[in-house]
């Protein structure tokens, strides 16, 4: 009998923990999406701050992009179809045109408008939902008030 009490928190401490950590799941699903969110503003931020590329910047990763699938081409480990595939868009990359600072800056323009309307309709979605959890709220508090104080026929 001395140690039933302990023996009965014991048996009790898993039931518990598991309570716990199902409210700490709750939680870690919201956090996730908030960082996504964040870090979606921040990129928007950052390309709206540096700008758009230089001319010099654009034709450096055009090149570096050539250079590295002319690498998986000598690699050796595509063959047939696949090898042909990839000659004829190296082929195309070599072959582009190069662009202009004004075609630069309307690219980086219109990437920063997109970013601009999807964080935008991530922020109305939010908005709709909340507006949406306010009225279930309300709906369910108005309920349990007329079970409360039934009205009198």
């Amino acid at each position: 009998m001395k140690f039933s009490k302990t023996y009965l928190l014991l048996l009790s401490l898993p039931f518990l923990f598991g309570a716990l950590e199902a409210g700490d799941k709750k939680n870690y699903k919201k956090q996730p999406l908030q960082d996504k969110q964040i870090m979606e503003r921040l990129k928007l931020d950052i390309a709206e701050i540096k700008g758009p590329p230089s001319l010099d910047d654009v034709k450096q990763k055009q090149a570096q992009a050539a250079d590295d699938l002319l690498l998986v081409i000598n690699s050796g480990r595509y063959e047939g179809k696949r090898l042909e595939r990839l000659k004829t868009l190296h082929e195309r990359m070599l072959q582009r045109p190069e662009p202009t600072q004004l075609e630069i800056n309307k690219a980086h323009n219109l990437m920063i408008e997109k970013m601009r309307n999807a964080n935008n309709q991530r922020q109305n979605n939010f908005r709709k939902n909340i507006n949406m959890q306010d009225s279930r709220n309300q709906m369910q508090e108005m309920r349990e008030t007329m079970q409360k104080n039934p009205s009198r026929k």
